[in-house]
């Protein structure tokens, strides 16, 4: 199954267009403004902090999940609508701040501002947290590491056929583990750091080689580091996989321009 994890084609933008599962929720925007629905998403973020510092995270997840929902189909003034967006933000920050959380899924960046993709990204924690659960429940061997912390883990100590045999046909632990590594390379990159944006973008290629928005991903950052020949060949690497890649295409065409100049 592809998935969309490139950033945007602009090179001036860091805006991503990974849009997963959520297709439809726009068809169903609520079209009046009732204030007292805005209020309601308040109070169940709230619960969303009060869960989380009691270091549940699987029931702040599953609220924080419902929230996303409703802020995608929910219409706002303006003022309102920011006012949300600003505390939503605040609240994926102390996700990544709490111990609770990275105990349980290991270092994880949220993207900001951008409710499509943190939803699909909040379902794939959801999902993993609820397989993790129905083992320990089922008399499994229970242990101090979930599924994907010892994946990430085995694939930073380069064990990748250990991570990929582990993973296994679990499509949802998969995407996780993708995301994992491609937010945070994608957040590397924008700080500057572009030595490990590329680490990170290799780890998740890694695991899945033939995936042509990884490879575009790598092309990116290495226009950044002005490595004009590696940024080249890893987006021919990322047509070869997808000849009809029209980002990469529109990419490829850039490299070269900048290169006879």
């Amino acid at each position: 199954m592809k998935r969309q994890r490139r950033e945007t084609g602009r090179l001036t933008s860091d805006e991503p267009v990974r849009r997963m599962f959520t297709a439809g929720l726009a068809g169903h925007m609520d079209e009046a403004i009732v204030r007292e629905r805005a209020s309601e998403i308040s109070k169940t973020l709230g619960n969303c902090k009060k869960v989380l510092s009691q270091g549940n995270v699987y029931a702040s997840l599953v609220s924080f999940r419902d929230v996303l929902k409703k802020m995608l189909v929910t219409r706002m003034l303006p003022a309102d609508e920011k006012e949300m967006q600003e505390t939503i933000n605040e609240f994926q920050r102390q996700l990544m701040a709490s111990n609770a959380f990275k105990n349980t899924f290991g270092p994880v960046t949220f993207q900001e501002n951008d409710n499509e993709t943190t939803l699909s990204f909040v379902r794939q924690l959801v999902s993993v947290s609820e397989e993790a659960l129905t083992e320990n429940t089922g008399g499994g061997e229970t242990s101090g590491d979930t599924l994907a912390i010892t994946v990430m883990r085995l694939v930073d100590k380069g064990d990748v056929n250990k991570a990929r045999d582990l993973i296994g046909t679990n499509e949802d632990l998969l995407a996780f583990v993708l995301h994992a590594y491609n937010a945070s390379g994608i957040q590397a990159r924008r700080d500057g750091d572009f030595d490990k944006a590329a680490a990170d973008f290799k780890k998740a290629l890694a695991i899945t080689p033939d995936d042509e928005a990884l490879l575009y991903n790598l092309a990116r950052t290495n226009i950044e580091k002005v490595a004009w020949n590696v940024a080249e060949q890893f987006i021919r690497q990322a047509l070869q996989v997808n000849p009809q890649f029209q980002e990469g295409q529109q990419l490829l065409t850039y490299i070269l321009t900048h290169q006879k100049a």
